[in-house]
């Protein structure tokens, strides 16, 4: 049995017995390997921390390849590092290893296309808008005709060597997109994206792309009905679509009317309508019911941000631990990481993230 297999199925039972203390490793890592960027994105706080991740961390990340079951590269611009070439290809010797690179995709040249094409890996590019003047404007620095240019040439490449890359696009949702929403999905199947992903404006930004702080509600309901519709396209296209965005929940009346839960109308024939809706409320089963945990997260994973700090999840609100002072291993067990996972087995309010809390975010991005 191989070491991730093995590291897997300690991870599993531990996880059966809600182990404060854990003798697994965890099953993956998102690793900020530097701030260094070519693009300087109107929502990305990373840049604006210039740091890299200490060479002594990046040894202890080879060391701990062969347990991991997936590991995700990001910055900055990870295709901009000297030493990131040499890395991946060192991390594509494990041949368990689920790998993703998350890039804008500006420096694919053909020696990146063709190391990448010849990998089972995923390859994320971030995209948040549809046309020149909108994608320029959030992703400055960055080309649009550069960028398709580059994709299309992927996609050549991937086609003639039948290559197992699968292409992610990931798009931050704001004001000056939101609504494209839907389109983005149109945009990803005529570019044979297999994966989207759409996510808010992380941080809670003072800017006035931010449209998830302060009152803005009737944005907030036209892109959750937008959602909707990307979701049913990304089913009739056969792509893979999931998000983190807080959209604003509805309740279905047998009039078919939408309602928002705060509408201070008085409701009509409510003996006619409570039965109906009662079946329906019947009928909503949580996702997380069927789950032992709310979360999975402090058992599996370690998030390391930008500047070094670490949390078991980029939701996540409390950090663990810094990697400029602390071993990746040594935040694995710390106290930190015992309350996270104390704190979820027994009452995660007031510490957890509150979408996560109230089930906003999917159990897919709760769990690896």
């Amino acid at each position: 049995m191989d070491k991730v297999t093995e590291n897997l199925l300690l991870n599993e039972e531990e996880i059966k017995s809600k182990k404060i203390v854990l003798e697994s490793y965890p099953k993956r890592l998102i690793a900020t390997l530097s701030t260094k960027c070519n693009s300087r994105c109107i929502m990305c706080e990373v840049v604006r921390k210039k740091w890299d991740m200490p060479q002594k961390t990046l040894d202890e990340i080879k060391q701990l390849l062969p347990y991991l079951q997936s590991v995700n590269w990001q910055g900055g611009e990870v295709l901009l590092l000297d030493n990131f070439y040499e890395l991946f290809l060192e991390s594509l010797k494990n041949k368990s290893l689920k790998q993703t690179i998350v890039s804008n995709g500006m420096l694919l040249n053909d020696k990146w296309i063709d190391a990448l094409t010849d990998a089972d890996i995923e390859f994320t590019i971030s995209i948040d808008g549809l046309n020149k003047e909108i994608y320029e404007k959030i992703r400055y620095g960055s080309k649009y005709d550069v960028l398709l240019k580059n994709i299309k040439k992927l996609n050549e490449v991937r086609k003639r060597k039948n290559s197992k890359l699968r292409l992610k696009m990931h798009t931050v949702i704001m004001r000056s997109n939101y609504k494209d929403t839907d389109k983005f999905i149109d945009f990803a199947n005529e570019y044979n994206f297999d994966i989207v992903y759409m996510m808010p404006i992380w941080g809670g930004q003072q800017i006035d792309e931010n449209i998830y702080i302060g009152n803005n509600f009737d944005i907030m309901s036209e892109l959750s009905d937008k959602i909707n519709i990307a979701e049913k396209k990304a089913r009739d296209y056969n792509i893979e679509f999931f998000h983190s965005i807080p959209i604003i929940k509805k309740d279905v009346r047998s009039d078919t009317t939408i309602i928002n839960e705060n509408n201070k109308n008085e409701q009509k024939d409510v003996d006619e309508n409570k039965t109906e809706v009662d079946n329906i409320k019947e009928n909503i089963v949580s996702e997380t019911a069927t789950e032992s945990l709310f979360c999975y997260l402090p058992w599996q994973q370690l998030n390391i941000d930008p500047g070094g700090e670490v949390r078991p999840g980029c939701l996540c609100s409390k950090p663990v631990g810094n990697i400029e002072t602390e071993s990746i291993l040594s935040i694995w067990n710390n106290e930190q990481m015992q309350e996270y996972r104390k704190r979820i087995i027994n009452n995660p309010k007031n510490w957890c993230n509150n979408d996560c809390i109230n089930n906003n975010i999917k159990m897919d991005l709760r769990k690896v």
